[in-house]
């Protein structure tokens, strides 16, 4: 399909039946400018909501250079201000790989100076960390007392965290056992859209993001449609009430939810604004999707290329008792989201009841709450996205079940070289064309990463979502 997909790591990020879920960080401030106010919403309640701005004068970290030079015509310097610090690792997503000389348990391995065009990101050679990223130590500056760390790198999405005072034999073992931070630090000039200060306004996460434009010179892929650009939406973080039987072991009263509205959005528009509902994988968060997910950056392009038509984005979380299939079930998760969130977001925003104008998608867990939507409640939304469903999602459904998921459109995807969760995709294909429908299929060079995920949901939206059921065709 013309593009680079960066293999990840094998180690599940949110599958079910994983311990440890991995958790990226935080949505790039190298090129968005943010503020943050606090704003009155239908109701009463109270919503943080930061508008995403102009690019700053000066940055300094991270620090993206286009040099012009080999291998990739542009440098990111990282630095992290810490006098005190014995030592300052750094732990990214810049492993690379030839694709032929790649699998599902093996790679090149090859450093950021080693990169080639053609060579994708990839997360399991050693030495690395145990999600199979490198781990590298930064420079200590005495006069100052800033650590820095330069690389180059292609065109691209890139998760990245420090670990002060923190061994490399450490940070190599299993860093939350012996007391190196996990998730490692966000860079504290980079921080979270949700961060005020160093206080998160929802849930948080522990990384930070850098997007790194093309030199065509040296890379014909070009990653802009995940990168900053103009117009932005704003990102919200709300909380929401569990009103369905708050009272059930496990429940909680209060949730989070990250919220996109599109650039201009109008709470009185004549015509609703339709609604994607997005879940992460098991263990994660409402800001997940954002940070690493990098949804509204992805949403703004689509939108400003007038590939898809301006929408609301609700993004849910999996962290929460009631909520996480791995502590509950799929149908807790279910409920949480027809009898919680959506009569939240229909009294709080403008957004179309109809059935056909909402979508929902989710990944690893959150696809398989994705699929159990999909046999107990098609009716509910008109398109669904199981990405690298985990464990398979779409169970024998009954005669009725199977009349309703032909009514609505299906897409289901994920990286070839997943090798624990691939064939559960392979499963819900199977059985949504048993129940006579065709499901969009999108299958390709990667695995259970977030490079695919955003692809996927780059996808989702512009093939699947909110079109009628009998444009969607086999790929």
């Amino acid at each position: 399909m013309g593009r680079r997909v960066r293999p990840p790591r094998p180690t599940a990020d949110g599958g079910v039946g994983h311990t440890d879920a991995v958790r990226f960080g935080r949505r790039s401030r190298l090129l968005v400018g943010a503020l943050t106010v606090a704003v009155l919403v239908a109701g009463g309640a109270v919503a943080f909501v930061t508008v995403r701005g102009d690019a700053r004068a000066s940055v300094f970290s991270p620090e993206v250079r286009h040099t012009g030079t080999a291998p990739t015509g542009y440098v990111v310097t990282f630095r992290y201000r810490d006098p005190s610090a014995k030592s300052v690792l750094i732990h990214g997503e810049w492993y690379f790989s030839d694709p032929a000389a790649t699998t599902s348990t093996s790679s090149q391995g090859l450093d950021p100076s080693q990169w080639k065009p053609g060579d994708v990101a990839t997360g399991w050679p050693a030495p690395s960390t145990p999600d199979g990223w490198p781990t590298a130590e930064m420079t200590k500056d005495p006069s100052t007392g800033v650590w820095s760390y330069s690389i180059p790198l292609p065109t691209g999405y890139y998760n990245y965290g420090f670990y002060a005072d923190c061994t490399m034999d450490e940070a190599l073992s299993s860093p939350e056992t012996v007391g190196c931070t996990d998730p490692e630090l966000a860079d504290p000039s980079n921080p979270p859209w949700n961060d005020r200060h160093g206080v998160s306004t929802g849930d948080s996460d522990g990384r930070s993001e850098v997007y790194v434009p093309a030199d065509p010179a040296f890379d014909k892929v070009n990653d802009s449609w995940e990168g900053p650009t103009s117009p932005k939406g704003e990102l919200t973080d709300v909380s929401y009430t569990s009103l369905a039987d708050v009272s059930a072991p496990g429940r909680i009263a209060k949730n989070y939810l990250a919220i996109y509205t599109p650039h201009g959005y109008n709470a009185h528009r004549s015509t609703p604004y339709p609604t994607l509902y997005l879940s992460p994988g098991s263990g994660l968060n409402e800001v997940d999707w954002s940070t690493q997910g990098d949804a509204a950056n992805i949403l703004d392009n689509l939108i400003n290329s007038h590939k898809i038509e301006p929408l609301v984005v609700v993004m849910t979380g999996t962290s929460c008792a009631d909520c996480d299939p791995t502590t509950a079930t799929a149908t807790d998760y279910d409920q949480d989201v027809l009898l919680d969130v959506m009569p939240y977001v229909q009294a709080h925003y403008d957004v179309s009841t109809e059935p056909s104008q909402r979508a929902f998608a989710g990944f690893s867990a959150g696809a398989w709450a994705a699929g159990s939507l999909l046999v107990d409640d098609a009716n509910m939304f008109g398109s669904f996205g199981l990405f690298s469903p985990c464990p398979a999602a779409v169970d024998d459904p009954t005669p009725a079940q199977a009349a309703a998921i032909k009514g609505v459109r299906v897409m289901i995807g994920g990286g070839n070289q997943d090798p624990e969760c691939h064939p559960f995709a392979d499963d819900d294909v199977s059985a949504v064309q048993a129940a006579g429908a065709t499901p969009v299929t999108e299958f390709f060079y990667g695995g259970h990463d977030w490079d695919v995920w955003r692809m996927l949901l780059k996808d989702f939206l512009t093939n699947v979502a909110f079109k009628p059921a009998s444009t969607t065709q086999p790929r």
